[in-house]
């Protein structure tokens, strides 16, 4: 049975946009998209990976679900930032766990594929404090704070894995 005090990070990695969300055993406490402007670059990488540190510190979680690319569809830059987010969670003593974006689309929706939009509307659903965030993104050319929502669905399958373990 999860812990109530298991705490998760969950993180959607990007070189612009990174999802975060924090979970609480089966709660969720807070999500949020962390912009990182401007070209790629060894000082952004070191940006990033301090935004990865303070969040590891404020929250002080035990267990970091992260977003596993498809190698085919993701940059070096992407795969580097990855690797780094790993080695700082090891190195703070979190267990670690990866989803693909199957992995999501079988948690959430196991009969039927679905897009990005479609995975946010499942999400917003299953945490009602989403939904306004949601129907704003609806209207964006830029779907911003979809990563928010992915790292939520993140969250989501690793609490729920754990809970069930």
């Amino acid at each position: 049975m999860l812990r109530k005090f298991t705490k998760i990070l969950a993180i959607n990695p990007g070189t612009r946009y990174i999802g975060i969300a924090i979970f609480e055993g089966l709660e969720l406490l807070d999500w949020k998209v962390k912009t990182i402007p401007g070209r790629w670059s060894g000082e952004k990488l070191q940006k990033i990976i301090l935004i990865a540190h303070s969040l590891i510190k404020r929250h002080k979680p035990d267990v970091l679900a992260i977003k596993n690319l498809h190698p085919s569809r993701s940059s070096v830059n992407l795969r580097l930032l990855i690797a780094r987010i790993k080695q700082l969670a090891k190195r703070n003593g979190l267990k670690l766990y990866q989803y693909s974006i199957n992995d999501i689309e079988n948690f959430f929706s196991p009969n039927k594929k679905i897009n990005k939009k479609k995975l946010g509307q499942i999400v917003s659903f299953r945490y009602p404090a989403l939904f306004h965030q949601f129907k704003k993104e609806c209207y964006n050319k830029n779907p911003y704070h979809i990563r928010a929502f992915e790292a939520v669905a993140l969250g989501a399958i690793c609490s729920d894995q754990l809970d069930k373990n």
